[in-house]
């Protein structure tokens, strides 16, 4: 069979990727050893360090949600564990970067981080600070793997309110989406 008899077509998704300005995109494992590579791909663009180091701190929030909460697992031969899979990709519109993540959920725990990000997203930066650090003195929920700030961080990080779309799936399941913005113009108030 030629390459241009298959269903897939990598042309025709490389296209997307350009008609979309999407710069990277990483599907799989959120492991380690991808966002080292992510890490390097961002440094190597030609943008502010700052916005690059918010960019790869983004990258990093996302990917840490999908490896300990996707609903779909693979085993790791590095972390000698199961880990969460899911995508992650940076894109870019004329005044912004948007850092997005998608992975399958558990309709319960989407349903809770909607209400979290629903909550999260009509604080105003003084309050965002304050409910931040309110949430890093409490003890870490049982059978939670972190401070439940994660999402905090997001907003704090790109100083933009943080998208979320549920989108029910088979084995009723669903493809929970995060999109993070991040002004291409730097905005020195974010912390």
């Amino acid at each position: 069979m030629s390459a241009t008899e298959q269903s897939f077509s990598i042309y025709e998704f490389y296209r997307r990727l350009k008609v979309h300005h999407l710069s990277l995109v990483a599907q799989g494992i959120m492991s380690q050893d991808l966002l080292s590579l992510i890490a390097l791909s961002i440094k190597r663009r030609p943008d502010n360090e700052v916005i690059a180091r918010r960019l790869f701190a983004l990258v990093v929030e996302l990917a840490q949600n999908i490896l300990h909460y996707s609903a779909v697992k693979e085993f790791s031969a590095k972390d000698q564990r199961e880990v969460g899979v899911g995508i992650v990709a940076i894109g870019e519109s004329d005044t912004h970067y948007l850092v997005a993540s998608g992975n399958v959920a558990q309709p319960e725990n989407a349903a809770y981080v909607a209400r979290h990000c629903d909550y999260i997203n009509q604080l105003d930066p003084d309050e965002l600070r304050e409910y931040y650090r309110q949430q890093r003195r409490l003890p870490v929920k049982e059978g939670s793997v972190g401070g439940s700030i994660g999402l905090i961080e997001i907003v704090r990080k790109s100083g933009q309110p943080l998208s979320y779309e549920i989108i029910p799936i088979e084995d009723d399941k669903v493809f929970l989406i995060f999109v993070a913005k991040v002004n291409k113009s730097l905005n020195p108030h974010v912390d």
